[in-house]
């Protein structure tokens, strides 16, 4: 460094949470960054996965949910442990803290994430209750159970209330240490903000396999306690009760705003630090990033959404331009060993329309997507029990639809659209049926659906779907749904956090020594992580800004194809989607075979791009 410690600027950073942890560690890259930074956190410990706690029931070391510690080792860093911060002097640019101590600050990053909230009734306070947001909390959980059933002499009762997912997670985790564990649920279903009924069956029957029971439609009004003051019961509001030795409130979590609002920071009525789309708040000298930041209205409550936040923020810090430009809500996960995936706006709303592009109730699959109702735009999606592609479809959410979107409507085979096979309801072709809407003039689901097939029919809204799809594909001159791109890496081609994945180009699928070498510099160059995949390599980690110049690299190391390489007329955008149609890799399910596979990327010649979450290319086409 050739700034002093002095002349370094000074970077405050109020919590200790993942999106803390990949600020610092974002801000960090640049050995010659002239920032010293204190990150203040209220727990005795270091950052953690908080997604994980419910690993510590079934014996997992807190160690093992640690963040890479090599960012604190950083000496521009320091990390203050087991501290709060109480009060913000936004005129003197300074905080103070529980110790009474004061901190200074040219910029300060909220990170002050969230709590647990617990059910408002009588009882809730009670011995046994727990809310389920930190190590400490998941250790008593652990410690209760075991001393409790001790002193019973008995198994213990248990009854989570909440059936979101991490209120499934904690109650997998307390059957499997024998807790008889019941979910309680106000909503008529488990998962109620993320998936339909159909796909909350699936998954509620998987929970019941794994001996939880689970009750909706029901709400607590009271918990009661036992001679000695321990909670042993549950009342219900239609008169029923349930005994359970533990309970744990599961029931969602508000933002830690305070700070904010005791400063005079603009918050969301709902709770939450106003951002714009470069985590700033209402004063130029304070960032807002993670769950206690709100978005366009829009709460975080995914962590790879978090983690964006940090890298945006630290751009900003540094001098970027780097912005969010949107924040996707998204859930994946498998319980009882069912996988589900659900993204952007998947419930159906006023002029929405959900398309089921394929439903196997024995094998436990559905898969369906959510679309505008001219069926431009894809709004969303639930996927239950083949989730692969969750994370391009994820990436493509408030895009024109694209050609691999469209290819998710259509069966196993060469993608030709002019034999598909049309439910009976209508009764014609489907050549036939994108003639007669286009000569009707009818580009509208809301148009179509009187004049074609029968209302609630998942297949006739299928065949209506794809015949619009033709008619926009035809509009958009798109080459057609079924060219490949073998540039493109099937088996992780986006990531959560962000960043992006690319793949070099060769002549021949051929590396040379040099060309070793060179990727070797230029991963070095970029701090980008170089790993083997499919008989190839790719550099994972890149940041959006980094994007340009790391194409320009490669193609300076002849690593990217030059206009001369290309096929003569081929034309291309400049930047593209594409999908990924190569034969399903071993061991993928039998639905999974029975539907093209896709993976829309951003490709640039035929270097292949592809992103994680909230980003879209400079110059990129929908």
């Amino acid at each position: 460094m050739t700034e002093t410690a002095s002349s370094a600027r000074r970077i405050l950073v109020v919590g200790a949470g993942v999106a803390a942890h990949r600020f610092v560690a974002c801000l960090l890259r640049d050995p010659g960054a002239p920032v010293r930074v204190t990150m203040i956190g209220e727990e005795g410990r270091g950052p953690y996965d908080r997604s994980a706690l419910t690993s510590l029931l079934s014996g997992a070391d807190p160690a093992e949910l640690e963040l890479d510690r090599a960012v604190l080792r950083d000496d521009r860093v320091r990390l203050i442990r087991d501290e709060r911060v109480l009060h913000i002097d936004r005129a003197h640019r300074t905080v103070r803290t529980r110790s009474r101590r004061t901190y200074a600050y040219d910029t300060l990053v909220l990170a002050t994430g969230s709590y647990a909230a617990r059910v408002a009734v009588e009882g809730s306070e009670l011995p046994g209750c727990f809310v389920f947001r930190s190590i400490e909390d998941a250790e008593a959980v652990r410690d209760f159970v075991a001393s409790r059933s001790r002193e019973r002499g008995r198994p213990l009762r248990g009854a989570v209330i909440g059936g979101g997912l991490h209120g499934l997670r904690a109650a997998l985790a307390l059957s499997g240490m024998g807790v008889s564990t019941t979910v309680v649920q106000y909503p008529d279903r488990l998962l109620s903000a993320h998936l339909d009924p159909v796909a909350a069956s699936t998954v509620r029957a998987a929970v019941e396999a794994q001996g939880v029971t689970v009750r909706t439609h029901t709400r607590t009004t009271r918990l009661d306690p036992d001679e000695s003051g321990a909670v042993t019961a549950l009342e219900f509001q239609d008169g029923t009760f349930e005994r359970a030795d533990v309970v744990v409130f599961t029931v969602g979590v508000r933002p830690r705003d305070e700070l904010a609002r005791n400063a005079g920071l603009a918050v969301d009525p709902r709770g939450g630090v106003v951002i714009d789309d470069r985590c700033g708040t209402s004063d130029p000298h304070i960032l807002a990033i993670g769950e206690v930041a709100r978005l366009d209205e829009r709460e975080v409550s995914f962590v790879g959404a978090a983690q964006v936040m940090g890298e945006v923020a630290a751009a900003r810090v540094l001098g970027g331009d780097e912005r969010l430009l949107r924040v996707a809500e998204s859930v994946h996960a498998t319980l009882g060993g069912v996988a589900f995936a659900s993204f952007g706006d998947p419930l159906l709303r006023v002029g929405a329309v959900e398309v089921v592009t394929h439903r196997d109730t024995a094998a436990g699959v559905c898969r369906k997507l959510v679309f505008s109702d001219d069926a431009r735009t894809l709004l969303g999606g639930i996927l239950v029990g083949d989730t692969g592609d969750h994370e391009a479809l994820r990436a493509a959410v408030g895009s024109l639809v694209s050609a691999d979107v469209a290819a998710q409507l259509l069966p196993a085979g060469d993608g030709a659209t002019d034999d598909l096979g049309i439910c009976d309801h209508i009764g014609t072709s489907h050549a036939r049926l994108v003639a007669d809407l286009r000569s009707a003039e009818v580009s509208r689901f809301s148009t179509a659906r009187p004049l074609v097939g029968r209302d609630g029919c998942d297949d006739c809204t299928l065949a209506i779907a794809r015949a619009l799809l033709d008619l926009v594909r035809s509009r958009a001159g798109w080459s057609g749904v079924a060219e490949p791109l073998a540039a493109v890496c099937p088996t992780a081609p986006l990531r959560t956090d962000g960043t992006w994945t690319v793949r070099p180009w060769t002549r021949e699928m051929m590396l040379s020594p040099a060309d070793l070498v060179a990727l070797g510099q230029i991963a070095e160059e970029f701090r980008l992580q170089p790993r083997i995949v499919e008989a190839g390599i790719e550099l994972h980690g890149a940041r959006p800004a980094q994007l340009a110049p790391l194409i320009e690299r490669l193609a300076a190391a002849g690593l990217a194809p030059g206009d001369g390489e290309r096929a003569a007329g081929e034309t291309r955008p400049a930047t593209e989607l594409r999908p990924d149609t190569r034969p399903e890799a071993p061991g993928r399910s039998d639905s999974a075979q029975g539907r093209r596979a896709s993976a829309p990327v951003a490709s640039r010649g035929a270097v292949s791009v592809a992103n994680g979450w909230g980003y879209r290319l400079v110059g990129a086409e929908p």
